[in-house]
């Protein structure tokens, strides 16, 4: 299949290499000129210090237990989460392994602010569909150790993550683009890798549960030489699973997953680090397969009909890609980072819809739709970061050049399938199918350049401003073979970003925050003019609370979001659409994570998100958008018995209460509510780990999504049933 060539321009490449080079050479040149003035010799003694915490973990290393201190995701910097005057969740690896977390988006269950599985547990190569402030993730807010995934919210071709290769996952919310570029107004769900260690690590996982997964992971690296200049680390994952769907002869919709992450960090000195990091991802699976209904008769599985055939329906899904992270003290003052990475996803998907009901309602027809697409995308982000003072005032300055690049193609053919009978459907059957792309035969080419500027300024000892702008320029190119059109469109957008902290007691901080975003709406109105970006624009208020010699942190927040220049039908023209649309979401976020103790840690989190249609010129001005829920509130607690004969047992518990949402614009037709409880067992002694987690574990079944579809009937999704997986590790 060929792809547009990559435009990232060679000689922008060599400027940003050139630039860390004569920083390197630099930087060291004038260690070596301090040593020398001063007498000393180059080598170092080993630093020895006592720190707190919030000093002893990085922004991007592991976290202890539940609670993390500091993130690089809201500032790029190592600012603490009470430094950062937005809205952020922070979940360790650790979290991760206490609640049982297959994937992120079931490690994302218990954050305020953020829907899950708003499609259900559809499988699709586990795309991670969610809810960010009531606004998509998908495509548009997914990052990878700061740099966007090879993501697409248009396609299927989608860049994903094995959560066991994750150390941390952070969720910021609201707009982001001052740092991030282009995204939805809902905020980043920035993912960050495992990286090698100075220390040497070992483990191994086995997985069994029900329904019928079984996976195999390991995790292994450390130093190569004596003098820890040299880390590795490699970790390994394959899966073996069926979903919760299976067809009435049986046969189950399963998932096989492969995953591997070889990575390397080279030390050369005290002052600069280099590391390696790919990952190579090869899924096999049925697909998903809508759930069909003639008619409404209720909310449960029952009287519903799989759409989709085990002979046809599947997604073979291959991702590879390879990057580097850059870092290096020029000095005790500045710093300079790049990150960099290219990544490639094609995949192959064969789904089947339902094209036409029969006259009495016993049968319906199907259409098979072949999507052949591939993602390739290249992302370099290049920043100097630097403390320096005017006055009393004290600031950490950061600069920044970004570049993204990113070809898509898309060839899907379609074809037919045997018309299936509700009450004796019979599956096995082959597709006859177009040999040639006659439903979409599309490349596109987006491309974003950016330079951004941010000031933490420390006005007193209790006053933080941070400041922080950007201008973007993204460029879209779209070529269709089949309408023999070729668009091109031109963006420039400036965002800002202005927070105030004030301190007002020991831990205690308030907070107010303005940030925008944009993100660049494809397509042209009936005056043929390109669209302009849709632009996100939010007020928030907040207060965190960190209370002095403890392991907690308890923060509450209220947000005004409006998006604009959102599409519309063009009421002069219904074929078109018209950017005259808009949508509001304001509500209230609270947050507790606490470690009452070394054993009993604590989790809590309420939502309540008002999503409202603003303007709009198809009749649904002041509904909610659908699949929204208004409230969402989760707890977990956890505890490990710390002396005597059960020394090691640990129980955990969790239970989350998702809202009603709606499945029509006109907001007529409601998903009912539903409250779920998830439980742990686990035992941890001399380097064993045993843990059985259930999730669901009444076995409440409940619609996710449903839509409208053919004959009157609907297509629905529904949410994950009672599973339970037993674990085995061992750590040497």
């Amino acid at each position: 299949m060929k792809s547009y060539k990559s435009s990232i321009s060679p000689i922008a490449l060599s400027l940003n290499f050139g630039l860390i080079g004569l920083l390197v050479t630099t930087g060291s040149q004038a260690n070596e000129a301090d040593a020398r003035q001063n007498g000393n010799a180059i080598s170092r003694l080993p630093e020895v210090s006592v720190q707190a915490d919030s000093e002893l973990e990085t922004a991007t290393g592991p976290v202890t237990g539940y609670l993390a201190k500091r993130s690089a995701t809201g500032t790029k910097t190592q600012a603490t989460l009470l430094e950062i005057p937005q809205s952020i969740s922070v979940i360790g690896a650790d979290e991760v392994e206490d609640r049982g977390a297959s994937s992120v988006v079931d490690a994302l269950r218990y954050v305020p602010g953020v829907a899950t599985e708003t499609y259900g547990t559809l499988l699709r190569g586990q795309d991670d569909f969610l809810q960010l402030r009531g606004f998509s993730g998908l495509g548009t807010s997914l990052y990878l150790d700061g740099l966007r995934m090879n993501t697409d919210g248009n396609s299927f071709s989608n860049q994903r993550n094995e959560v066991y290769g994750l150390e941390r996952i952070e969720v910021l919310r609201g707009p982001a683009s001052v740092l991030y570029g282009k995204g939805d107004a809902g905020g980043v769900i920035n993912r960050v890798s495992k990286r090698p260690q100075a220390t040497d690590h070992r483990e191994m996982e086995v997985k069994w549960g029900n329904p019928d997964r079984r996976q195999i992971a390991a995790d292994i690296g450390g130093p190569i030489d004596k003098e820890k200049k040299l880390l590795y680390r490699l970790i390994g994952v394959g899966t073996d699973a069926d979903t919760q769907m299976k067809y009435p002869n049986g046969e189950a919709i399963n998932d096989r997953r492969y995953y591997i992450a070889p990575s390397l960090t080279w030390r050369p000195s005290g002052q600069t680090s280099v590391t390696i990091l790919a990952e190579l991802m090869r899924d096999r699976n049925k697909g998903y397969s809508f759930l069909y209904r003639p008619v409404d008769n209720g909310s449960k599985r029952s009287g519903f009909t799989l759409l989709g055939d085990p002979n046809f329906t599947g997604l073979d899904s291959n991702q590879v890609s390879v990057g580097y992270l850059f870092d290096h003290r020029l000095n005790d003052a500045w710093t300079i980072r790049q990150n960099m990475r290219y990544s490639k996803v094609d995949i192959a998907y064969r789904r089947v819809r339902g094209r036409a009901l029969s006259d009495d309602a016993q049968s319906i027809s199907r259409v098979a739709r072949v999507f052949d697409q591939e993602n390739n995308q290249t992302a370099l982000d290049t920043h100097i970061e630097g403390k320096v003072s005017t006055g009393a005032i004290g600031h950490t300055l950061l600069l920044g050049f970004d570049l993204e690049r990113q070809n898509t193609s898309d060839l899907t053919a379609t074809g037919v399938l045997n018309d299936l009978n509700f009450s004796a459907p019979v599956y096995g059957q082959s597709a006859l199918v177009s040999p040639i792309a006659d439903f979409n035969n599309s490349r596109q080419r987006l491309g974003q350049m950016a330079v951004y500027a941010q000031d933490q300024l420390k006005l007193t000892p209790r006053w933080m401003l941070t400041l922080g702008g950007r201008i973007d320029r993204a460029t879209i190119r779209t070529v269709d073979h089949l309408a023999v059109t070729d668009q091109k469109q031109k963006d420039s957008k400036f965002s800002g970003r202005i927070g105030l902290n004030y301190v007002l007691s020991e831990g205690l901080v308030p907070y107010v925050n303005y940030a925008e975003s944009f993100l660049p709406t494809g397509g042209r109105d009936a005056a043929d003019r390109p669209f302009k970006p849709s632009e996100g624009k939010q007020f928030e208020a907040g207060v965190k609370y960190s209370p002095a010699n403890s392991r907690s942190l308890f923060t509450a927040a209220i947000f005004d979001l409006r998006k604009t220049n959102v599409l519309t039908t063009d009421l002069n023209d219904p074929n078109y659409s018209t950017q005259t649309g808009g949508l509001r979401s304001k509500g209230l976020e609270l947050e507790a994570r606490t470690e009452v103790s070394r054993d009993l840690s604590v989790i809590g989190n309420y939502s309540s998100t008002n999503v409202d249609i603003t303007k709009s010129n198809d009749g649904d001005v002041g509904k909610r958008p659908i699949h929204t829920p208004k409230t969402m509130i989760s707890a977990w607690i956890n505890y490990v018995v710390p002396e005597g004969a059960l020394q090691g047992l640990g129980l955990g518990a969790g239970i989350r209460h998702i809202g009603s949402s709606f499945n029509d614009s006109a907001n007529s037709w409601r998903n009912p509510s539903v409250n779920l409880l998830d439980t742990a067992i686990h035992f941890n002694a001399s380097g064993w780990r045993l843990a059985l987690n259930v999730t669901n574990l009444l076995d409440k079944d409940y619609v996710a999504a449903c839509f409208p579809s053919v004959g009157g009937g609907r297509e629905c999704l529904f949410g994950q049933k009672r599973a339970a997986v037993l674990t085995a590790k061992l750590r040497f």
